[in-house]
């Protein structure tokens, strides 16, 4: 029987859903042009009336008048040309000063995306948004969200001045250039409304033990991290060897491995190869 002392095990909370099971359905479009494709979703890009992670706000009626009333951005979204970059512009040498006009004007060759349909949503700004598969930025963007389920997010950059209102720093804009897609934005809300099917998280507080367990059984844990190439990209990456493996999920749909004091569960994306570790796991409980 396997080990189950308490002080062996950690507290697993599985998401259960995969990549076979979304079948299209992961929030988002995908148009095929044969050499290349672009995606569509609809994303958060701003919110309103909260302190963002640089302790600023910003005024819904401010930036939704700049997007309603300025004629560049009134222009773009007539002609389907408003465009957002990869990352903010910046200086490519130490040294180098950015200048007005390439903060104001978005680089067609570092485009990543198309911006559309903008609209309010409570506080917060929705817009539509097409992935630029016309160059490497764009296609960046798409098989990024493709193929490793990232959730893309997005920036504003903009021209204007902090004010002090009623005690709190806001952003008075007088410029929206565009929403770039960041890494980390200023926003926590500002993300693609796309669904994460393989994404778990792990916790060592054996207390707060209420979801799927450990089962110590290296030999078939070892068997389903050979045949998944999701586990040898980890062990890879990680210089982790077959030692590592621990054991499976109760579940059957994720290798558990060790790096040192770290816990990483590794889900089976792979339909064919999660069903046959479930069926050997279920055959072994119930031997």
């Amino acid at each position: 029987m396997p080990n189950t002392e308490l002080d062996t095990l950690c507290y697993i909370r599985e998401q259960t859903s995969f990549t076979d099971d979304y079948k299209d359905n992961f929030g988002y479009e995908m148009h095929d042009l044969g050499n290349r494709f672009y995606l569509i979703f609809d994303a958060v890009l701003h919110s309103f009336g909260v302190m963002n992670r640089n302790h600023r706000s910003y005024d819904q009626a401010n930036i939704w008048d700049c997007i309603q009333h300025d004629d560049y951005i009134q222009s773009m979204l007539r002609q389907n040309s408003w465009i957002g970059e990869i990352d903010h512009p910046s200086a490519k040498v130490k040294g180098e000063e950015l200048t007005i006009s390439r903060i104001s004007n978005p680089d067609m060759e570092r485009s990543s995306h198309y911006i559309r349909k903008p609209r309010m949503e409570g506080n917060l700004l929705l817009g539509t948004i097409q992935t630029d598969s016309s160059n490497d930025a764009g296609m960046n963007m798409a098989i990024k969200i493709v193929d490793g389920k990232i959730i893309p997010c997005f920036s504003a950059r903009v021209l204007g001045a902090l004010q002090n209102v009623n005690g709190k720093p806001v952003v008075n804009v007088r410029k929206l250039v565009t929403y770039d897609w960041v890494l980390y934005p200023s926003h926590a809300e500002a993300q693609a409304r796309i669904k994460q099917p393989i994404l778990e998280s792990v916790s060592n507080d054996v207390e707060e033990m209420t979801g799927s367990t450990v089962i110590f059984l290296p030999q078939l844990a070892k068997m389903a991290a050979a045949s998944s190439k999701e586990t040898n990209w980890l062990c890879e990456s990680f210089g982790l060897t077959e030692d590592d493996i621990l054991g499976v999920t109760a579940t059957g749909n994720s290798v558990v491995l060790t790096e040192g004091a770290n816990t990483i569960v590794q889900p089976l994306t792979d339909q064919t190869l999660r069903n046959k570790t479930k069926r050997m796991l279920h055959d072994w409980l119930n031997s």
